[in-house]
C-alpha cells in the first residue's frame, strides 16, 4: 500500500478503520510505505512487477495515483512497456479532495465503504483493464489540460499552501475569477484531434479547451461535471471546449463545466459555440505563448505545445465489472455524499 499523508482526509483514526478491513482479506500480506514528498510514490513503485507484488493499493487522491501510474508504465515514449498482465493490479482507496478516478471507476468515495469495496474486489479477484491518457511522454488518468483549469488548480493549490481546505465553494470562488480574466485576455489554443474512425477536428483561438480520460471529467463535491456523456476507461480521450467566453454563451458555458447545467437543458444555448469530440486517439494542443498545463488535478509547468495520445489496455485495476455512472445517482445520493464533505 502507497500512503499519501498529505491527502485531503488521512488520519490516524482512519487507519484504524480502513487497515484491518484489507488485512482481512484471505491470502493477503499488506506492507505500507509512507510517501515523503512530491514525485515519492513513482519511486517507491518505478520497475516494480507483478513478480514482486500482486497490487498496489493507493491510499490517497488522484495525484498520488498519477505517480504511481507513472512509476509502473515508465516513459509513455518508451515502445517497450510492460503488458498489463507484468504489472501489479491497482487499487485505490480515496483521500483526495476530487477523487475522479476512483468514482469514475464506480467505487464508493469515502474511505471506508471503498475500502469495504476493494476488500470484496480482492476476494474475489475482480479487475478490468483500462484505457489511459499520455500527454509528451507522461501518462495521466483523469484529465488534462492547458489554460484556465490549470490556473484554476495552481490558484487552488497556493490557497493550500497557505493553510485553506480545497472545498467546492473555494473551486467555485476561484473558478469564476478565472473565467472573469481570461475574458479579459482569453487563451489562444490550437488544437488538431483524430478519432478511432479517422475522424478530425480542428481548431484555433479556443479560450476553453479540456481533456478527459473519464465521465464524469471532475466532480465538484458530490456534483459530477460532464463533458461527454460518451467518455469511459474502454474509449479514446473526450475534448471538451468553448469558443467563445464572452456573453451569454460565455457563461453559460462556464456554468456547464460548474456542474450546474446537469440536465444538459443550458446546453441548447452554448451549443453553437462548444466544441465537443469523442474517443480522440491523437490530440495535439498549442498555444502561441507558454500556459500552464495541468494533468490529474496537478500543475506540470507550461508550455507552448502538448502532444496527447489514448493507450488501450495500458493498466489493469480492481473495480467493479458494470460500475453505475456517478452521474445516474439520485438526489438522495448526492445529498448524502454532499454532508460527507470535510
Amino acid at each position: 500500500m502507497i500512503s499519501n499523508p498529505n491527502s485531503t482526509s488521512q488520519s490516524d483514526a482512519l487507519f484504524r478503520q480502513v487497515i484491518p478491513l484489507l488485512r482481512d482479506v484471505e491470502g493477503a500480506h499488506l506492507r505500507m510505505q509512507f510517501t515523503h514528498y512530491a514525485g515519492h510514490a513513482e519511486e517507491i513503485v518505478r520497475g516494480l512487477r507483478r513478480a514482486d507484488y500482486d497490487a498496489i493499493v493507493v491510499f490517497g487522491g488522484d495525484g498520488t495515483v498519477n505517480e504511481v501510474v507513472n512509476g509502473l508504465l515508465g516513459p509513455a515514449d518508451n515502445d517497450q512497456r510492460p503488458a498489463p498482465e507484468e504489472l501489479p493490479v491497482l487499487g485505490v482507496i480515496p483521500t483526495g479532495s476530487a477523487n475522479v478516478f476512483v468514482r469514475a471507476l464506480g467505487i464508493p468515495n469515502t474511505p471506508v465503504e471503498a475500502a469495504h469495496v476493494l476488500a470484496r474486489l480482492l476476494e474475489r479477484d475482480t479487475r478490468r483493464t483500462i484505457r489511459l491518457g499520455t500527454w509528451n511522454e507522461r501518462w495521466f488518468a483523469v484529465n488534462a489540460g492547458f489554460g484556465l483549469d490549470a490556473d484554476v488548480l495552481a490558484r487552488v493549490d497556493r490557497a493550500r499552501e497557505m493553510g485553506f481546505a480545497a472545498t467546492p465553494l473555494r473551486y467555485l470562488a476561484v473558478s469564476a475569477q478565472a473565467y472573469l480574466r481570461a475574458r479579459v485576455i482569453p487563451p489562444e489554443i490550437s488544437v488538431h484531434a483524430v478519432n478511432r474512425d479517422g475522424k478530425e477536428i480542428t481548431a484555433h483561438k479556443v479560450p476553453l479547451m479540456f481533456t478527459s480520460n473519464t465521465n464524469p471529467w471532475t466532480f465538484l463535491g458530490p456534483l459530477p461535471v460532464v463533458t461527454n456523456p460518451r467518455n469511459s476507461f474502454d474509449k479514446g480521450l473526450g475534448l471538451f471546449g468553448v469558443s467563445d467566453l464572452g456573453g451569454i454563451h460565455g457563461l453559460v458555458g462556464m456554468l456547464h463545466l460548474m456542474g450546474v447545467d446537469r440536465k444538459r437543458v443550458l446546453s441548447k444555448i452554448t451549443q453553437a459555440r462548444a466544441l465537443q469530440f469523442d474517443d480522440a486517439q491523437v490530440v495535439e494542443l498549442e498555444t502561441p505563448t507558454p500556459k500552464r498545463f495541468q494533468a490529474d488535478g496537478e500543475s506540470e509547468g507550461k508550455f507552448t505545445k502538448v502532444h496527447l495520445e489514448s493507450v488501450a489496455d495500458a493498466i489493469e485495476v480492481f473495480a467493479p465489472s458494470q460500475p453505475r455512472p456517478p452521474h445516474e445517482r439520485s438526489v438522495r445520493e448526492i445529498l448524502r455524499d454532499l454532508v460527507r464533505i470535510k
